[in-house]
């Protein structure tokens, strides 16, 4: 039997949003990274459920153990889905090693990583040395 497209159900993706201060978190930063997460999702036809909305509110990027992050991580381990979306990579962790290691940990998984106000990069050596570069830049003027 030959499927085509339109028979292949949408990717189910996680969200993760995060901010740092008090401050971000009474400006309703979180709110406005889910909208624009939740846009990104539709526009791209993936499936999202509240219950795979993961939200560190008040929480800083340079730890690699956070509650939401923590439970993504878990939920990953059950396959539950296959994309996390994140706005920016300073978003999921300000250090670019935790990074590293978060985004190969999913990848195992079979889990993709897509920021969304960042152009993709390949999954390559240079691909993850450009990524390294734009990940230092935001982690010199801001301290999580």
């Amino acid at each position: 039997m030959n499927q085509n497209s339109t028979d292949i159900p949408p990717r189910l993706a996680a969200i993760y949003a995060r901010v740092s201060t008090a401050q971000q978190e009474q400006e309703a930063t979180i709110e406005s990274q889910v909208a624009e997460l939740e846009k990104y999702a539709q526009e791209k036809g993936l499936r999202l459920s509240r219950e795979l909305y993961f939200l560190d509110q008040a929480v800083s990027g340079a730890r690699l153990s956070r509650p939401a992050l923590d439970r993504l991580r878990d939920l990953a381990v059950e396959g539950l889905f296959d994309t996390v979306l994140c706005l920016s990579p300073d978003r999921l962790l300000r250090k670019y090693a935790h990074q590293w290691i978060l985004i190969d940990e999913l990848k195992r998984l079979g889990v993709s990583v897509i920021f969304v106000n960042q152009p993709s990069v390949e999954d390559n050596p240079q691909g993850q040395l450009l990524l390294g570069i734009q990940d230092c830049l935001p982690s010199m003027s801001a301290p999580c």
